[in-house]
C-alpha cells in the first residue's frame, strides 16, 4: 500500500475536506477519452445531418466561380462580393456546427467535473517541469495505463478501418459513377467510419472514466494520522476542548459557591450529597437551588454553610433526589414541596421565624 513521509499507510477513505481542497487545487476526476469520444461521435453524426447542405453550398459556389465569375472585372469589391457570395452560406453552417461541439465539450466537462474554477494549476511548480518527476510519470501506473489506452485505440482505429474500406472499395471498384456519385458515397462512408469508431471507443472512455475514478480516490487516500489531524483542524484539538471544558465548570462551581452563603438551608446525605435551598417568597412561587454538588463539592458547600451558619438538615432521600432532578438556578419540582416545607419549617422554627405563606 502507498505510504507517506511519515511512513503510514494510506488506508481511509479520503474525507469530504480532502476532497474540496483537492478540488480547490484542480485536482479532479477527469477523463480525457470520454470528451473526446463525445465529440467524436457528436460530430461525426451532426456532420451527418448537416453534409448535404454543405455539399450543396459549396457545389453551388464552385459552380458560381466557374461559370459567371470568371467574366467579371475583378477589383477589390468584386473580390468582397464574391467571397461572402462564395463562403457565406458554407461559413455559417461551418460556424454552427463549430459552436454545437463546443457547446458539447463544455457540457461533457460540467458533466465530468462540475462547475468550480481553479487557477491553481497554472501556477508554476517544480514538480511539473522535473525531470525526474516526468520521468516518473513516463514510466509509472498511470503512464503505463495512458500507454495501454493508446495502444488499444490505434488497434481499433486500425480494425475498424480496414474492416470497412476492405468492403466498400472493393464493391466500388465494378460500379461506373459520376463525380457526385463519387464523392457522395465516399463521404458517407468517412461518416460512418466514423460513427462505429466512436462507437467502440465509448467502451475505451467508460473503461478510462472507471479508472480515474478510482486513481482519483487512490490518490486522495488518507492515513489515520492524516484523518486524526484534520479532526483537530476541522473541530479543534480534543485536549484543548477538554481544558476549555474543565475551565468552565471551574468558573461555574466558582459562581455556585459564591452563592450558598445565601442560602437558607442545605440538605445533606450526610457526607457525599449537598443541596442548598433559598426561598424567597417575593420573587419566587418556589425554593430554588442555589448549589448541589457530590463527595467533595458536596464537603465544600457544607463547610460554607457552616462558616455562615447556614443550618444543615440531614435527609438522605430528599438529598439524592433533589440532586438527582433539579438543577442549578431552577426551582424544585412539585412533588417535593411538601418534603421541602417541612425542612424549611424546621429551619425557621431553630432561627425563631415564622414560616413564609403564600399570597
Amino acid at each position: 500500500m502507498p505510504e507517506d513521509s511519515g511512513g503510514g499507510e494510506k488506508t481511509e477513505e479520503p474525507t469530504p475536506k480532502k476532497r474540496s481542497d483537492a478540488r480547490k487545487e484542480g485536482q479532479v476526476a477527469m477523463s480525457a477519452e470520454v470528451t473526446t469520444t463525445g465529440l467524436l461521435l457528436a460530430g461525426f453524426s451532426l456532420l451527418m445531418l448537416m453534409a448535404p447542405m454543405m455539399y450543396k453550398s459549396m457545389a453551388s459556389g464552385l459552380k458560381r466561380a466557374l461559370s459567371e465569375s470568371i467574366l467579371l472585372e475583378m477589383d477589390v469589391h468584386t473580390v468582397e462580393r464574391l467571397f461572402m457570395q462564395q463562403f457565406g452560406d458554407t461559413g455559417v453552417l461551418v460556424f454552427i456546427f463549430s459552436l454545437v461541439l463546443a457547446v458539447l465539450a463544455i457540457g461533457i466537462l460540467l458533466g465530468q467535473v462540475g462547475i468550480f474554477a481553479s487557477f491553481k494549476p497554472l501556477v508554476p511548480k517544480w514538480s511539473r517541469i522535473s525531470p525526474i518527476s516526468g520521468f516518473k510519470r513516463l514510466f509509472g501506473l498511470r503512464g503505463f495505463m495512458k500507454f495501454v489506452f493508446s495502444l488499444f485505440k490505434l488497434i481499433l482505429v486500425v480494425w475498424i478501418a480496414y474492416a470497412t474500406l476492405s468492403v466498400e472499395i472493393p464493391q466500388q471498384v465494378y460500379f461506373k459513377m459520376d463525380l457526385h456519385e463519387r464523392l457522395s458515397l465516399n463521404a458517407w462512408m468517412i461518416i460512418i467510419i466514423g460513427i462505429k469508431l466512436a462507437a467502440v471507443l465509448a467502451v475505451v472512455a467508460l473503461g478510462d472514466f472507471i479508472y480515474q475514478r478510482f486513481q482519483h480516490n487512490k490518490d486522495l487516500m488518507m492515513t489515520k494520522q492524516e484523518v486524526k489531524e484534520e479532526m483537530k483542524q476541522s473541530d479543534g484539538d480534543p485536549l484543548v476542548k477538554a481544558k476549555i471544558r474543565q475551565i468552565q465548570r471551574q468558573m461555574a462551581q466558582k459562581r455556585m459557591m459564591q452563592e450558598v452563603p445565601n442560602a437558607d438551608v442545605v440538605i445533606t446525605n450526610p457526607t457525599h450529597v449537598a443541596v442548598a435551598l433559598k426561598y424567597d417568597m417575593e420573587n419566587n412561587g418556589a425554593p430554588i437551588c442555589l448549589a448541589k454538588g457530590y463527595d467533595s463539592i458536596a464537603q465544600r458547600i457544607k463547610a460554607i454553610a457552616a462558616e455562615h451558619d447556614i443550618p444543615q438538615v440531614e435527609n438522605v432521600p430528599l438529598a439524592r433526589a433533589l440532586a438527582k432532578t433539579v438543577e442549578v438556578g431552577q426551582e424544585i419540582p412539585v412533588e417535593f414541596y411538601n418534603q421541602v416545607a417541612e425542612v424549611l419549617s424546621y429551619v425557621y422554627k431553630l432561627k425563631g421565624k415564622n414560616m413564609p405563606k403564600a399570597g
